[in-house]
């Protein structure tokens, strides 16, 4: 059984990070070094800013890649999602009403679009074959965390500008 382990800072979701290729200059890179070079901290602030207004929840979990479902591995002490009883082993259903699987990707993404730090959200759990419901209000992403996104990012930047020169 393949399956996909994914950070969740504000819901679950197939949703992938945005690429840097475009805000980090693209093809440019090939031809301006340091112009490009100049615009990469710009675009990873707008990128850590754009994921830290969605909130955090504290939990991660990996998405069944054959089933398509997402199980929660681990729940970060004291986070929203622990003081919402979310437990490692749950399974997730829905967030919002919108049941998480492949038909609904768009209206999932309309969703976390519109989440923000304060805001509650209502997930559906599926633990020992029984199906509850569990509301978290987002809180701060931690600069823990952030530290790790931005070096991610630049990672990922870095990557982009290589396969640019080749």
């Amino acid at each position: 059984m393949k399956s996909k382990s994914v950070v969740l800072f504000a819901l679950a979701a197939t949703l992938g990070f945005a690429t840097l290729a475009a805000a980090g200059g693209g093809k440019e890179c090939e031809h301006a070094p340091a112009k490009a070079a100049s615009a990469q901290p710009a675009a990873i602030d707008q990128q850590l800013a754009q994921r830290a207004a969605h909130g955090w929840l504290g939990f991660e979990a990996t998405k069944d890649e054959a089933t398509g479902a997402y199980s929660v591995i681990k729940v970060v002490a004291g986070s929203p999602a622990s003081q919402a009883g979310f437990r490692e082993g749950d399974i997730l259903v829905a967030l919002n009403g919108i049941a998480l699987n492949a038909q609904n990707k768009e209206q999932l993404k309309a969703a976390k679009a519109s989440l923000a730090v304060g805001q509650q959200v209502h997930y559906t759990v599926r633990r020992a074959g029984n199906e509850r419901q569990l509301t978290a209000t987002l809180a701060p992403v931690p600069q823990r965390l952030l530290a790790q996104w931005r070096t991610e990012l630049v990672k990922e930047q870095g990557e982009q500008m290589a396969q640019a020169g080749n």
